[in-house]
């Protein structure tokens, strides 16, 4: 049986620089930043008091109350929303789905509902504060039951998540998905473990400045929380029923660092291999979607990387990093730059990389200063990064 063609039907965002696919994008466009003080709990004690939240987000605005969102974790909530708005983008209600005999929902977390953890226990605690409790809300959407998948390594795994959903299209096993990841661990606990780290801006005067990739004044990255969500389907399945398509996705390669190398050392084989499974030369990838975290060391080293791994073609493609504007959202973050690139290439335009204004030395790409660049996009490459030292690089490409 041949390999089906799996497309991006459905886009559903929230992120610290906006809720929704037209108030994220703006912000991408138009180099703002999402980042502010914490305002979800007391920060004021803490040397970093800056974060990437979700503005103004009361679950009872979109969700009915028979959802109870008042038990669900804070991670649930805003994933359960992006998921209701990527189907509603790709023109499925989930009534219209209950006659798919196979569909699937993948979800990738990297952490629990560290916002219940630690409360006082109620009946609901046991179910609402694990890691699948985002899956299972989104599987109870639905009259029929779909194949319900949690995924959780690091930073990479809301694309992890995708790519678990693609080869499940790309199989046959399932024509339609919904799949992504959410984050919403804002909390005084988390926060002190990544300031234990040292992974924490501590420009709390210039919030809107602090996240700054590949930027030779970066002081590591900023903390943030989001959900993004896309709705997957086979490319017959989705030309049948008339659907718009924003790209499809070619290729997902996921690998660890090599033993003894210096963390995030193993992006350039996972960049190797998914041009290798599209079958692509690095000349023909026309954006990078970096990871780029805003951190010290971690910027240079996936410089070093795309360099290792598209050679001469480095110096010529356009790198950005959607992270200026977002934060870092753990294991959201995958999927929303997923969903950036699915934007750039329908509105053929690269967003500069928010705050990124005076080059770095060790950071010698193209990545795309101050003002957003008109291209067209026919072939992008997406990377992420988790701690745990899995690295994962994605291509999404157009379709014609």
């Amino acid at each position: 049986m041949p390999m089906q063609r799996v497309v991006i039907t459905g886009l559903g965002v929230l992120a610290a620089n906006g809720t929704g696919q037209k108030a994220y994008w703006s912000s991408l466009v138009e180099n703002r930043s999402g980042i502010g003080p914490i305002t979800l709990f007391d920060a004021r004690d803490l040397p970093s008091r800056i974060a990437g939240e979700v503005k103004d987000f009361d679950p009872h605005h979109y969700l009915d109350p028979q959802t109870k969102p008042r038990r669900m974790g804070r991670f649930t909530q805003l994933g359960l929303v992006a998921a209701k708005m990527a189907m509603e983008d790709a023109g499925l209600a989930p009534h219209s789905l209950d006659n798919i005999p196979n569909l699937l929902v993948v979800m990738g977390v990297s952490t629990s509902s560290m916002d219940l953890i630690g409360k006082r226990a109620l009946p609901y605690t046991a179910v609402s504060a694990v890691p699948h409790a985002l899956t299972s809300a989104i599987g109870y959407l639905f009259h029929k039951a779909p194949a319900l998948v949690t995924l959780s390594d690091g930073c990479a795994s809301s694309l992890d998540a995708v790519a678990h959903a693609m080869r499940q299209i790309q199989q046959g096993q399932h024509e339609i998905a919904i799949a992504g990841g959410s984050e919403g661990a804002i909390t005084r606990y988390v926060c002190e473990s990544m300031l234990a780290c040292r992974k924490c801006s501590m420009r709390n005067d210039e919030p809107h400045k602090a996240s700054r990739p590949f930027d030779l004044y970066r002081d590591y990255g900023v903390m943030a929380e989001g959900a993004g969500i896309v709705v997957l389907e086979s490319a017959d399945h989705a030309r049948a029923r008339g659907a718009a398509i924003y790209g499809e996705i070619l290729s997902y390669t996921t690998c660890g660092d090599p033993a003894g190398s210096r963390e995030g050392g193993g992006m350039a084989d996972a960049m190797r291999q998914a041009l290798a499974n599209a079958g692509l030369q690095p000349g023909e990838i026309d954006h990078v979607n970096a990871h780029g975290p805003s951190d010290i060391d971690m910027d240079i080293t996936e410089t070093d990387m795309i360099k290792a791994a598209l050679g001469a073609a480095a110096y010529r493609v356009p790198v950005t990093s959607i992270k200026g504007a977002t934060g870092c959202p753990m294991g959201a973050g995958g999927v929303l730059q997923l969903i950036a690139t699915a934007l750039m290439i329908r509105n053929g335009m690269i967003p500069p990389t928010t705050n990124y204004e005076m080059p770095d030395p060790r950071c010698d790409l193209d990545y795309v200063p101050l003002h957003p660049r008109r291209t067209l996009i026919r072939k992008a490459l997406i990377n992420t990064h988790g701690f745990g030292r899995g690295n994962g690089t994605m291509i999404v490409g157009r379709v014609s």
